[in-house]
């Protein structure tokens, strides 16, 4: 009777290996078009880096927390709708500023008081003036309506990103 308990775990034991190797022989590969999270702006040297280069330029910037369900929706879903539309390469023309940090310690303040900014996920349009970071306009999550690609083209529209239709 041991015996075949024995040899009952032990097969019970191959066959569980033998899934797993299976499993990770077939594992799905990450999607070569997800943007890595080292590509995004850290939000403590955003103010330098805005700074740094000059007044002639404008910065598009998507400020982003990979802990909130929403700025993940907006992301995957709302600006993946919005190349689709487009046809434009939103990833190279909108900067993603990583947030998590200010969201994890409590500090959502901050965005507000720095950019303007009182909701996320957000868009902004910003750019150097008299030798400081001014928001041209900005467009923000709204709980009650989520942001759709429409508002979000809109917003590129606004500013000269993509023609008026």
């Amino acid at each position: 009777m041991l015996k075949k308990v024995v040899y009952a775990l032990l097969a019970l034991l191959v066959a569980y290996s033998c899934g797993v190797v299976t499993f990770r022989i077939f594992e799905p590969k990450t999607d070569a078009n997800v943007v890595e999270e080292s590509a995004y702006l850290d939000y403590d040297s955003l103010k330098e880096y805005v700074m740094s280069t000059g007044e002639s330029v404008t910065h598009y910037l998507f400020f982003y927390s990979r802990e909130d369900n929403d700025s993940v929706y907006v992301k995957n879903t709302v600006l993946a709708t919005v190349t689709a539309d487009t046809q434009m390469q939103i990833d190279k023309i909108i900067e993603t500023v990583d947030i998590t940090s200010l969201q994890q310690n409590m500090t959502d303040g901050k965005l507000s008081a720095d950019w303007g900014i009182s909701r996320y996920p957000a868009f902004a349009a910003v750019t150097v003036a008299d030798g400081a970071p001014v928001v041209l306009n900005s467009l923000e999550y709204d709980g009650e309506i989520p942001l759709s690609a429409a508002q979000v083209e809109e917003w590129l529209r606004l500013n000269g990103l993509i023609n008026s239709n």
